[in-house]
């Protein structure tokens, strides 16, 4: 399981390297995979999305003023938090919000702290 995620979020970076507006791709990791992981691995993984994020707004990356502003309040939000309140927080909020469970988890982890961080 671990070696599924870091190899999903090294192919994460390198799709996020290329030309392309960065919110172009999406490597898709399921809520179920998440929630079946360790807690080793959810921290690594939330710590992965926690740092592309923050990567592609420091370089302007994204597409979507509205979005580039969303993450950049997120950023600035999570960057207080160590990556144990980050993972109870994302873990409650999907535990709470199940219809969602057919999105990637990297994409709710917007939706997640864009709730919490209003």
């Amino acid at each position: 399981m671990i070696l599924k995620l870091r190899n999903l979020l090294v192919a994460a970076l390198l799709l996020l390297a290329s030309t392309a507006p960065a919110d172009a791709y999406e490597v898709f990791v399921s809520v179920d995979d998440y929630m079946a992981a360790s807690r080793e691995e959810r921290l690594s993984f939330l710590a992965g999305v926690y740092d592309t994020f923050s990567t592609v707004q420091d370089a302007g990356l994204f597409s979507s003023q509205d979005l580039s502003s969303t993450v950049e309040r997120i950023i600035d939000c999570t960057s207080r938090m160590n990556l144990n309140e980050m993972e109870t927080l994302f873990t409650a909020w999907l535990k709470k919000h199940r219809e969602e469970w057919d999105s990637a988890a990297a994409s709710l982890f917007v939706f997640t702290f864009d709730d919490y961080c209003k």
